[in-house]
């Protein structure tokens, strides 16, 4: 039995990343010298698990994977950004999604093309369950709904926190599983997929009916809003003089909100903080390139945060 302590456990997607910033003119049937083009690991919980491993949170991210290239770049890149890969089976053929990311040089909007091919779906015997029962917070997607939905069981009735971070899937089942979510953070089309409705508002307001958890709907540059107790709470997105590319920064919201969980922060410093993280990743190519490490938070701009968290973000980044 493995016997492992975690902060923060990721159970979803994992994707190798290939990220290429567009020229301003792209020619068809023609070669273009680039100066922005990168390999970098990615995935929601890849990435959201990475941005919580680098802020000093021991962090471990569960997945199957091969014997081959691909592979591994993807246990490499976790290495690099502090994951520990222990929690990861290993098989002969098994890989992990692969990703090409054109990212548009004038809005840092991207487009994103993602190969499943020999995909390391999770089976039922490779989630950690003890391991899962002892961590303070498990954070799922919506990519591998059976590896989600064993790990959710696994944590119910512990002290275990459970961040949902659902896209895209079975619209029953995706509702379905809400109920097993304590913090529910949806991008706000999928909050729409799965209410019925359109608004953040409405959206929130249908949705707290389905699930006691903490309800948070994302929406890029218009920010994020919260259901407490019958209200809304909206979160503006931080103003960035420059932005280059738009990858990971969802990604990076979760995981400034999973640190505010493990800090004990209220929800409006933890909406406030996952804002500011993402804005951090927006400056440059790669979902990961930008992340801070625990000692740098204080010199990346905390002035920009309100009074209270910015004290609490200072606090952090001196911890050992």
């Amino acid at each position: 039995m493995i016997s492992l302590h975690y902060d923060v456990v990721a159970v979803g997607l994992n994707a190798v990343d290939v990220l290429v910033r567009l020229p301003a003119t792209v020619i068809p049937d023609t070669k273009h010298m680039v100066r922005e083009l990168m390999i970098q690991g990615g995935a929601p919980m890849g990435t959201g698990s990475s941005a919580v491993a680098m802020l000093g949170y021991a962090t471990g991210f569960v997945g199957r994977l091969g014997r081959n290239t691909i592979s591994e770049i993807a246990i490499d890149q976790f290495k690099k950004y502090g994951v520990d890969v222990n929690l990861i089976v290993r098989d002969e053929n098994s890989r992990p999604a692969l990703a090409l990311v054109e990212i548009d040089p004038v809005t840092a909007a991207r487009t994103v093309f993602v190969n499943l091919d020999d995909y390391g779906f999770l089976r039922e015997e490779d989630i950690p369950r003890e391991v899962i029962r002892q961590t303070r917070v498990l954070m799922v997607d919506s990519y591998d709904l059976n590896a989600s939905e064993w790990a959710l069981l696994a944590a119910q009735n512990t002290g275990c926190r459970t961040m949902i971070d659902f896209e895209s899937g079975d619209t029953e089942r995706m509702r379905r599983l809400l109920t097993l979510g304590t913090d529910v953070l949806l991008p706000l089309e999928c909050g729409r997929q799965l209410s019925g409705e359109k608004s953040p508002e409405k959206v929130l307001e249908a949705l707290s009916k389905l699930t006691p958890g903490q309800l948070i709907v994302t929406d890029g540059a218009r920010g994020s809003w919260a259901w407490k107790a019958g209200q809304v709470l909206h979160q503006p997105a931080l103003s960035v003089p420059t932005k280059i590319d738009s990858t990971g920064c969802g990604d990076a919201y979760h995981a400034g909100y999973v640190v505010g969980l493990l800090e004990g922060w209220p929800l409006e410093w933890r909406m406030e903080f996952g804002t500011w993280l993402a804005a951090q990743v927006i400056r440059q190519v790669g979902g990961r390139t930008a992340l801070p490490r625990r000692e740098e938070l204080a010199a990346r701009g905390a002035d920009s945060l309100s009074e209270g968290l910015r004290q609490k973000v200072i606090e952090l980044s001196q911890k050992n």
